[in-house]
């Protein structure tokens, strides 16, 4: 079993596990489980303080146009295949939120901290970039594979935006090592060869996430990429937005 169906395997039952938590979260709260009250004294820098402390999963679907990009030797320019735009899973572990600096805002609070970011995907490249820039057409070229994901990730979180509910802004960045494989054919010049490795190479992950947190949905405007450390200089880009559900454990 190679990673691609290692990494397909995986997200559908951890897609399987995420959706069958988020649905009995919502079953215990149209159940009437209430949240334990907070003091009324608790400031709102406090409360998002609060909702630091916990480890978290993240399941959901984006729209993301991912691009395979590839140089070959003897060619003037590199090779671009893209999926000309394809819905995506979102499938995310996030380690404990950690404060480096906290201060107080007219409205809650801002937060600068760091966690730890994994995440897997699997990606199908198969429109070739031709005379545009965004949309490829279909020359018979392809790629197709997946990575593994993790990311020390430096981020900044203010919220909450209004008293007692769980409604944050947060924007992080994020660098670290991945598992990749992928590979297929392109085209350079009007000849098309095998590009990338059926084999898992180590690669550099690096991830830009714009979230808008309400209660436990997360709404993404994302943007990833991934540079496979080879005798190719590969890369792989991935850019699009998506709604997921976070549930901590």
């Amino acid at each position: 079993m190679n990673l691609s169906t290692a990494i397909r395997s995986g997200v559908t039952a951890l897609l399987a596990t995420g959706m069958m938590a988020a649905f009995s979260a919502a079953a215990e709260t149209t159940a009437g489980a209430s949240p334990t009250a907070e003091p009324a004294s608790l400031g709102l820098l406090d409360q998002a303080l609060m909702k630091l402390d916990e480890k978290s999963f993240t399941v959901g679907l984006a729209y993301l146009q991912v691009t395979y990009k590839s140089t070959h030797s003897g060619a003037a320019a590199n090779a671009q295949i893209t999926d000309n735009g394809a819905p995506s899973p979102i499938l995310e572990l996030n380690s404990k939120e950690k404060i480096l600096h906290s201060w107080t805002l007219p409205l809650g609070g801002a937060i600068i901290g760091w966690d730890i970011n994994a995440s897997a995907s699997v990606f199908d490249t198969r429109y070739q970039l031709v005379n545009s820039a965004f949309r490829g057409q279909d020359i018979g070229t392809r790629v197709s594979g997946g990575y593994l994901g993790l990311a020390p990730t430096l981020f900044m979180k203010m919220g909450p935006l209004y008293p007692g509910r769980d409604i944050y802004w947060k924007l992080g960045y994020g660098i670290g090592p991945a598992l990749f494989q992928g590979s297929g054919t392109a085209s350079f010049g009007g000849t098309i060869h095998d590009v990338g490795s059926s084999a898992t190479t180590l690669a550099v992950y690096q991830a830009v996430n714009w979230q808008f947190q309400i209660d436990h949905w997360n709404l993404y405007i994302t943007g990833k990429i991934v540079l496979p450390q080879g005798s190719e200089r590969t890369s792989l880009e991935a850019y699009g937005a998506g709604v997921a559900y976070r549930f901590g454990f």
